[in-house]
C-alpha cells in the first residue's frame, strides 16, 4: 500500500481568505509539486468541488496559471483549485505521461505514473482540504489535454468530467478507454491547429492522434449519447481574430449527460480567450458545462449521489483502528488512521485536532 508522506500545513481557523500556494506529495519517492488555490472565505467544514487544470508539454504549472487564471472564477463559484506540475522524464522535460508511453516509435518511455501522482494528490486533497469527491474535474492544455483524457479514461472512478483544450486522443488512451459512470466531456479545438491536428496524426504508418471525429465518438458511444449532434453559432464577438466558434452538442436521451464540442474555425495551437479565438473563455465555457454535473450525471437529474451509503451503513461498527503502518492505535487526531468495520471495510480518515 502507497502512502503520502508530506501534508499540507493545517488552517487553524475554519475559513480563509483566499490564497494561492506551492505544495508536494511523496508519490513512488518522487517530490510531486502542484499550485493550490483555496477560493475566498474557504470553510474546511463545507465540501467543495475540485478542478485539477493541466499545462501543456514542457510547461509548468504557473505556466497555466498565467494561460487560464480561474482564481477570481473559484471565487465566485466557490471551488477548490490545483495546478498540478509534471515531472522531467528522461530527456528532462515536463510532459504528462500516458499509458504506453515509450512504446511508440519516437516517443519517451515512461518513468513514473503520472496517473497514480493524480489519484494520490485527490485523496490528499480530500483528506486534507474536503473535496467533494462527487465534483472533482480536470482540464488541460496539449499535452496537458491529452493527459486529462487519460484521467478521463483510467481514473474514471475519481474523474467527475473533463474539459480538453487543443488536443484529440492519444492512441494510447482511446484503446484503454474505460468509462464506469456518465463523463461529461467539453473538447476545443482549432481547425488550423498544426501541433493537435483536428484529424489527427499518422506518421510513417503509425496513429499516434486519433481525430476529432473519432474522439468525439468515443464519449458518445460510452456515455449513450444520441449519435446525431445539435449546432449552435457562438456569437463573433471579435471580428479581429481571424476565426469563428461552432459549438456541436451530444446529449442522452434523458439529457443529463452531454459532449460539447467548440470547433474554431481557423483557430490554432490556441487556448481561446487568452490567445487565438477571443469569442469565448475555455476555463470559463469547460467550467460552466462540467460544474452541472456529479458523478452520476447532472446534479439536476435526480439521481442517486455516488456518496450516498446504503441502510446498514449506521448498524457497522468500528472494531480496529491502525495507523499506516498497520499498527493498533488510541489516539485519533493529526494522523492518517484507519477504520476497520466489523464488516470488514475499511474507511481512511485524517482528523484535525
Amino acid at each position: 500500500m502507497r502512502f503520502i508522506c508530506y501534508f499540507l500545513l493545517f488552517i487553524n481557523s475554519s475559513s480563509v481568505f483566499a490564497q494561492l500556494s506551492n505544495e508536494a506529495i511523496e508519490v513512488e519517492g518522487l517530490n510531486r509539486t502542484y499550485l493550490l488555490y483555496l477560493p475566498s472565505g474557504f470553510n474546511i467544514n463545507e465540501p467543495l468541488p475540485l478542478v485539477l487544470n493541466f499545462h501543456g508539454g514542457a510547461g509548468t504549472a504557473n505556466d497555466q496559471l498565467a494561460v487560464a487564471d480561474m482564481r477570481d472564477l473559484a471565487d465566485s463559484e466557490n471551488f477548490i483549485l490545483v495546478y498540478p506540475n509534471a515531472h522531467p522524464d528522461s530527456n528532462q522535460e515536463t510532459n504528462w505521461q500516458v499509458l504506453t508511453s515509450g512504446d511508440l516509435p519516437f516517443t519517451v518511455p515512461n518513468p513514473h505514473s503520472d496517473i497514480l501522482f493524480i489519484d494520490e494528490l485527490i485523496d490528499h486533497l480530500h483528506l486534507q482540504v474536503n473535496v467533494d469527491l462527487n465534483r472533482v474535474y480536470a482540464l488541460g492544455y496539449s499535452n496537458g489535454g491529452g493527459f486529462t483524457f487519460d484521467l478521463g479514461c483510467r481514473l474514471n472512478n475519481k474523474i467527475t468530467g473533463i474539459g480538453v483544450v487543443a488536443r484529440t486522443m492519444y492512441a494510447e488512451t482511446y484503446n484503454n478507454c474505460i468509462v464506469n459512470h456518465p463523463t461529461p466531456v467539453v473538447t476545443i479545438l482549432g481547425t488550423e491547429d498544426y501541433i493537435s491536428e483536428y484529424d489527427g496524426i499518422i506518421y510513417e504508418g503509425t496513429l499516434y492522434y486519433h481525430s476529432n471525429i473519432s474522439t468525439n465518438d468515443v464519449w458518445i458511444e460510452n456515455n449513450n449519447l444520441v449519435p446525431t449532434s445539435n449546432l449552435s453559432l457562438i456569437p463573433d464577438i471579435n471580428t479581429n481574430d481571424g476565426s469563428t466558434v461552432e459549438l456541436y452538442s451530444w446529449s442522452s436521451e434523458d439529457e443529463c449527460i452531454e459532449l460539447n464540442h467548440y470547433k474554431v474555425l481557423g483557430g490554432g495551437h490556441d487556448w481561446p480567450g487568452t490567445f487565438g479565438n477571443m469569442d469565448i473563455v475555455s476555463h470559463e465555457i469547460i467550467w460552466e458545462h462540467l460544474s452541472e454535473y456529479g458523478m452520476n450525471g447532472k446534479l439536476d437529474c435526480n439521481l442517486s449521489n455516488l456518496e450516498s451509503s446504503p441502510s446498514t451503513e449506521s448498524t457497522k461498527k468500528v472494531i480496529k483502528t491502525v495507523d499506516a503502518l498497520g499498527r493498533e492505535i488510541n489516539r485519533t487526531t493529526n494522523q492518517i488512521l484507519f477504520y476497520i468495520y466489523d464488516d470488514w471495510s475499511v474507511e481512511k480518515k485524517f482528523i484535525v485536532e
